[in-house]
């Protein structure tokens, strides 16, 4: 068996395709451990699908006694009234960064007991899980894997990975991310197409979303125009608020806001604008316009057709210096420089149908940032696993 540790939604969000792809080239048994309890991942987003492809849910919980006390102490927490549970921000962040749900020793038993062969982690993972993780790993002589997942929307930035030399691979889903310096490490970087963003896994998802995926379409006249605002943490709540609070003086749309789950410590049950009953992809789905600014969900927007405002004007609102990313000069999504043109281009967008001849020069602007960010092989309508990744499992 190799286990996957999630922490997070993104991490949940980029395995479960990894970890199907891996199911469908090989025999091998895969299983899925949050060790974030504060938020059930298991009961978000792919059931069907782990049910589908075998792959197992294991409790954090029943490694040990001592959380299975904790377990109890959360479930109190939980049903106590939202007001409470949002004012205990210290309690939900110590669980987070702080608090280790077992030590190495439970680990060791739960390698043996399960015949675990490989343990694999986001980067992103807390330190001191890390170190009991690779403790674990090195005693029982089983591979310990680092994941850089999602895509980087920077321009020109280099990996770095500070532990780097705790991991036996270190696979990387983005096709522009510099990892030449980081090679002197002596590490065997493994470099695979962004799964996530995949036109198979995207189909292989899209029958269990209550939106279907339409035909791109901007001439709404008889409905209204659903707008999806998705917030990024690098900027304030209170600057999010003033865009949302101008999008809906806007007559006639709709807007859904999405705020980026990463960082987000509360249960999920009472963020309602987080993780709710529709996840990011139906709200994709749903939506005629994203709006936003450096999220990697605007490249799923970008392969659905949909048309996308990005928030630059962001930088000067909050006097931060402007920085560069993947979509400069592209054509693909339209760079909003302030909140009026934010609002102008809107209303816009509500009364008039999209160009047919702009929408030519578009879809080959948007074919070749998508080859160019997501590999040549995005658009064949099955994966490629490089053999090299599929030998980290196997051997």
């Amino acid at each position: 068996m190799n286990l996957f540790i999630v922490h997070q939604f993104p991490d949940y969000d980029n395995f479960v395709p990894i970890i199907v792809n891996l199911k469908k080239k090989t025999n091998l048994n895969f299983a899925i451990m949050n060790i974030f309890p504060v938020h059930d991942l298991k009961y978000y987003g792919f059931n069907a699908l782990l049910k589908k492809y075998k792959i197992e849910f294991i409790d954090v919980f029943n490694l040990n006694k001592k959380s299975i006390f904790i377990n109890f102490l959360l479930k109190l927490l939980k049903i106590m009234p939202k007001g409470i549970i949002e004012k205990l921000n210290s309690i939900w962040y110590y669980f987070y960064h702080k608090y280790t749900l077992f030590n190495k020793k439970h680990l060791v038993i739960l390698i043996n007991k399960r015949k675990i062969k490989s343990i694999n982690i986001d980067e992103s993972l807390p330190e001191g899980y890390k170190q009991i993780l690779f403790a674990a790993c090195k005693e029982t002589k089983i591979k310990f894997n680092c994941y850089r997942i999602g895509i980087e929307m920077r321009q020109n930035i280099e990996l770095k990975i500070d532990d780097y030399n705790l991991f036996d691979n270190i696979i990387i889903q983005d096709e522009n991310l510099n990892i030449e310096n980081s090679r002197e490490n002596k590490k065997n970087f493994i470099r695979i197409e962004n799964l996530r963003y995949s036109l198979d896994w995207l189909n292989e998802v899209e029958n269990s979303y209550r939106y279907k995926l339409k035909e791109y379409s901007l001439n709404l006249t008889k409905e209204k125009t659903k707008i999806l605002l998705v917030t990024r943490p690098m900027f304030s709540n209170k600057s999010w608020k003033i865009i949302s609070d101008e999008l809906r003086r806007i007559n006639n749309i709709e807007l859904r806001i999405k705020f980026k789950p990463r960082g987000q410590f509360r249960p999920l049950h009472v963020q309602e604008n987080i993780i709710n009953e529709y996840n990011t992809s139906e709200l994709v789905n749903w939506a005629d316009i994203v709006v936003s600014h450096s999220t990697s969900i605007l490249i799923e927007a970008l392969i659905k057709d949909k048309k996308i405002l990005f928030l630059n004007f962001l930088f000067k609102l909050e006097g931060k210096e402007e920085i560069k990313y993947i979509f400069e000069n592209q054509n693909i999504v339209e760079y909003m420089n302030s909140q009026e043109e934010l609002i102008n281009r809107i209303e816009y967008l509500k009364k008039n149908k999209f160009n047919y001849e702009s929408y030519e020069k578009y879809k080959e602007s948007k074919k070749n940032f998508l080859q160019q960010n997501l590999g040549d092989n995005f658009f064949s309508k099955s994966n490629n696993l490089k053999k090299e990744f599929i030998d980290i499992y196997q051997d």
